[in-house]
């Protein structure tokens, strides 16, 4: 009987189906009310990730709105050369909020407002401290091109064989992202070395320097009359000389040369200045002196260690080695220091190294006054390279060079 009674309400159902024939009744399915389910019921890891702003997230995507801080956690932390010390970013974050820890006091806060965040450790590898209280050039380059000043200065000063780390920041846009972004680390001035990008979130080789090799050991001797004798210690080229901590010029690269300089003349001692003494390097149509330059007194029988810098242009893939008082002169090729540089060196092709050869062998040809001549154009020609005149000029910054103001904020020196 109780079978019987279990089956009415369907025979209901059925009845009214059948006198109404517009209305149609389904039964919910167990797929339906599983996924039914699933929509209402939440992971709470998931659902306290999704709240919560993190840089898997789209970079087009809008940043949240009201407080929030998002954290780069794809950061690749790599050490990167600049003049004698090595820089590395550690964290980086974008936030809106309350004012976060360090802000800088000369800067006004707004609780509106999007910052992002570097905290950026220093590592020197030098012996003289590098005073970067004043630096306010390491600027944030954005993937959109944006390129955003630091709203403080580094701020600190690294004694030599220190490490400190330090934290910048700047205002950013309010959708604004650090995927694809670069610290990029500059001198006091923007414009006069070759700045330095570090990828926040792509590991990457940074150009740095590379021996000479070749160059390494070679001897040569000037004319019979001054008694001067040459031997080349080292020899390196590079963007960043990180044994003397100097940064090449925008545009330029630099050739350091160590050279032991003896004498053995008539006199007790001789005056050797490495300005007007030193070897050239001739490259296209120039003559290039060092701009190092350094005035020493040599006693007979003995000799002293010069360091020369030069700098070229970054497209030069060959110099030549010469020396104006000796018939010696010596072709140098120069290594590529990145994938930029070689392929900006094959576009330009071998008419660089043909036209250095064509000024050497021109220069064979020319007689005793024709070289007088060539010496006083070099120095004009080492003006117009933006070579320097002297460690204390003005210009210093330009090679990296120690000036008074590069004494108190740099390791570019």
């Amino acid at each position: 009987m109780f079978k019987q009674l279990s089956i009415l309400p369907v025979f209901a159902i059925l009845l009214c189906s059948a006198c109404d024939d517009s209305k149609t009744v389904r039964l919910p399915t167990d797929d339906a009310k599983s996924a039914d389910k699933d929509q209402k019921v939440a992971d709470p890891e998931t659902r306290s990730a999704s709240k919560t702003s993190t840089d898997s997230s789209s970079s087009s995507a809008s940043n949240p709105a009201g407080a929030f801080e998002t954290k780069l956690a794809s950061l690749v932390t790599q050490k990167a050369p600049w003049g004698d010390i090595e820089i590395s970013v550690q964290k980086a974050r974008v936030l809106r909020g309350d004012k976060p820890a360090g802000f800088p006091s000369a800067a006004t806060h707004s609780k509106s407002s999007v910052y992002a965040i570097l905290d950026v450790k220093l590592e020197s590898k030098g012996d003289q401290e590098n005073d970067y209280k004043k630096r306010d050039t390491w600027d944030l380059l954005l993937k959109n091109g944006s390129h955003i000043k630091p709203l403080n200065p580094v701020g600190v000063a690294l004694p030599a064989g220190g490490t400190q780390t330090v934290s910048l920041f700047y205002k950013v846009e309010d959708n604004a992202k650090l995927n694809g972004a670069s610290l990029e680390i500059n001198g006091s001035d923007r414009d006069a070395l070759e700045p330095l990008p570090i990828p926040l979130d792509e590991k990457t080789e940074f150009a740095s320097q590379r021996e000479l090799s070749e160059l390494v050991g070679e001897s040569f001797e000037s004319d019979g009359k001054s008694g001067l004798s040459y031997t080349i210690v080292d020899a390196v080229y590079g963007v960043n000389l990180e044994d003397s901590g100097r940064r090449a010029p925008r545009d330029k690269r630099l050739v350091e040369l160590t050279v032991r300089v003896g004498y053995d003349g008539d006199s007790d001692e001789t005056s050797f200045d490495s300005s007007d003494d030193a070897p050239r390097l001739s490259y296209e149509d120039h003559l290039l002196i060092p701009d190092a330059f350094d005035t020493r007194t040599i006693e007979s029988g003995h000799s002293h260690d010069f360091v020369m810098v030069y700098g070229i242009d970054e497209q030069a893939s060959y110099v030549d080695l010469v020396v104006d008082s000796s018939d010696f002169e010596m072709g140098v090729e120069l290594p590529a220091l990145a994938d930029d540089d070689q392929a900006s060196r094959d576009a330009e092709g071998d008419g660089t190294k043909a036209d250095s050869r064509a000024e050497v062998d021109s220069s064979d040809e020319s007689s005793d006054d024709e070289l007088d001549s060539s010496d006083e154009s070099s120095d004009d020609s080492a003006d117009s390279d933006e070579t320097v005149d002297s460690d204390d000029s003005d210009d210093s910054d330009d090679f990296g060079a120690d000036s008074d103001d590069e004494l108190e904020d740099d390791s570019d020196n």
